[in-house]
């Protein structure tokens, strides 16, 4: 009896091959739950309800109320304009230095949805 007929190696690749086919598994599902999570939408206020947000759930701002009886109808859009750019870029910053620090931890090694 040789080596290889003495092989008690189960076919189609062994145990590499059933960890790989977990983790394919695994990445779908996380992708499918990360896009999931795109959909959902949080809303905040502030005690007084003078401000309200609302953040997807992949950390996007998704709206930006201010109730301020004593600006002008004009006015509060523009301040809410601004305010929504200003928040959407710190966000959009937040989340390129978390991709940084990230990339420096797993040393350019990707894992989806981690530091997304």
């Amino acid at each position: 009896m040789s080596g290889a007929e003495g092989s008690k190696a189960p076919q189609g690749g062994g145990e590499l091959s059933g960890l790989l086919r977990h983790a394919e598994i695994l990445q779908r599902d996380l992708d499918k739950a990360l896009l999931d999570l795109k959909q959902e939408v949080v809303e905040s206020q502030d005690a007084q309800r003078i401000v309200t947000l609302k953040l997807c759930g992949d950390g996007t701002l998704k709206e930006l109320q201010l109730k301020l009886a004593s600006l002008a109808d004009r006015d509060r859009k523009a301040l809410e304009e601004a305010l929504h750019v200003a928040l959407r870029l710190a966000l959009e910053r937040l989340f390129e230095l978390r991709r940084k620090r990230a990339t420096a931890v797993t040393k350019g090694l990707t894992l989806p949805g981690l530091f997304t």
